[in-house]
């Protein structure tokens, strides 16, 4: 229910799932170490992700509005997604991907010292956010040029399947972290000591950060040409009339997601009594059946198109957030049913979101339609995100829970009118446009 709007950047060991041995030796080494990367990458995540964030909120007593803001106001920083066009131009694709997630990864350390200095909670608060918030501006910029990076080494007629693969290990990574995160969250609530692991955490989200950059240095940037976009440029994905549908998706579906993102762990943790461990493993067990089903949905995208799987993925979804507002503390089963289902559908839905914009455009405005996508998407689930904790404060938990889970729905519904066009390999039979 608390999934974020962004795809992954992440996944994969090379041993789990070599690149094919048709492809150009170059190019093998370079999908293997961008799913080596991937699996670094995961920790960086679940050492910032839902469990830590609200654990975050519990250690400096932050109130449900704090927290929706904590959540949901470095998404803003996804209106940078078009400038971020021109960076790319400029610097170039590897050099902008590795520089600012190198920063983004870095730039938290400094809040693995608040617990041990003497500060009011109202200084940590605000440090916390701060960072957090530069580290998603610089994941912006960085998230921008990689999806730019990807769309010309990855070829079109594997990119499905790859990204499959790919995000289905990167699940695996997730799984492991977060429940290790989770337990020892509970861990050190149980003991007093909950400020020092999550100084311990930062530490390691540091560490894996560096880890990424590395195998980022080793990754194989195509030559191609780089245009940097002109003003008029920006209106293109806005005109294209079956891009905006995707654009109307992609906002409904953020403000769906941001209105449960932080209200979801809260409600694991007080309604349903389950512990940080209960938060990581809800994510966990939709993890570990992504890991099963986001290689079939890759297959399944490549065969029959994006938009398909997209629809079918949003209404399984829908329907299976309304158990969030039916769980209590003695049927908090129903999470569980959530997660499977979730997890069975999620993987499809995050792998047709983000390859659409791929497949949309030629090749020389991917970058344009790829970061508007992205922008709509996060702003909306910021916003949302930030007016949840303020709705909590009126109506009930569970309500805002339904509002989400009838907004998805909503959601589902505007996904039958993307773009009807078929995909192959990744490319739309009219992408000679």
């Amino acid at each position: 229910m608390n999934e974020a709007p962004l795809p992954a950047q992440s996944s994969i060991t090379p041993s789990l799932a070599p690149p094919s041995p048709l492809l150009a030796p170059s190019l093998r080494r370079s999908l293997a170490a961008c799913t080596a990367e991937g699996l670094a990458a995961e920790v960086v995540g679940a050492c910032f992700g839902n469990a830590v964030l609200t654990a975050w909120a519990v250690e400096l007593g932050a109130s449900p509005l704090l927290l929706g803001i904590l959540w949901g106001f470095p998404f803003f920083g996804q209106l940078f997604q078009l400038p971020a066009l021109w960076v790319t131009a400029h610097l170039g694709r590897k050099r902008t991907a590795v520089i600012t997630h190198a920063l983004a990864r870095q730039i938290t350390l400094p809040i693995a010292a608040l617990p041990f200095l003497d500060l009011s909670l109202d200084t940590k608060r605000a440090v916390v956010v701060g960072l957090f918030a530069a580290s998603s501006l610089l994941a912006v910029l960085g998230h921008n040029a990689w999806l730019a990076w990807m769309g010309e080494l990855v070829p079109a007629r594997v990119r499905g399947a790859y990204f499959g693969r790919r995000t289905a290990m990167c699940a695996g990574a997730a799984t492991i972290a977060s429940l290790v995160i989770g337990a020892a969250l509970d861990a050190g609530t149980l003991h007093a000591s909950l400020g020092y692991v999550l100084a311990a955490v930062i530490v390691v989200r540091s560490i894996a950060g560096a880890v990424t950059t590395a195998l980022m240095l080793e990754q194989h940037d195509p030559a191609s040409a780089a245009v940097a976009p002109k003003i008029r440029d920006f209106m293109a994905p806005i005109a294209d009339r079956a891009f905006r549908t995707l654009l109307g998706y992609r906002a409904t579906w953020g403000i769906a997601t941001g209105l449960s993102a932080s209200l979801s762990a809260v409600y694991t943790l007080r309604a349903l009594g389950l512990g940080f461990v209960g938060v990581a493993m809800y994510s966990a067990g939709v993890a570990v059946l992504r890991v099963i089903t986001s290689p079939l949905w890759g297959r399944t995208l490549d065969r029959s198109g994006g938009r398909r799987v997209l629809v079918a993925c949003s209404f399984g979804a829908a329907v299976s957030s309304l158990a969030w507002v039916y769980a209590t503390h003695g049927s908090a089963w129903l999470i569980a049913v959530d997660a499977l289902v979730s997890g069975l559908l999620l993987g499809g839905q995050e792998l047709a979101v983000f390859t659409l914009p791929l497949a949309t455009a030629p090749s020389a405005r991917r970058p344009l339609y790829a970061a508007t996508s992205v922008m709509v998407g996060g702003v909306a689930y910021g916003g949302a995100s930030i007016a949840a904790g303020a709705l909590v404060e009126i109506v009930s938990l569970r309500n805002v829970l339904l509002a989400s889970a009838v907004t998805r729905m909503i959601a589902a519904l505007v996904a039958i009118g993307v773009d009807k066009t078929e995909l192959t390999g990744g490319y739309p039979r009219s992408a000679a446009r």
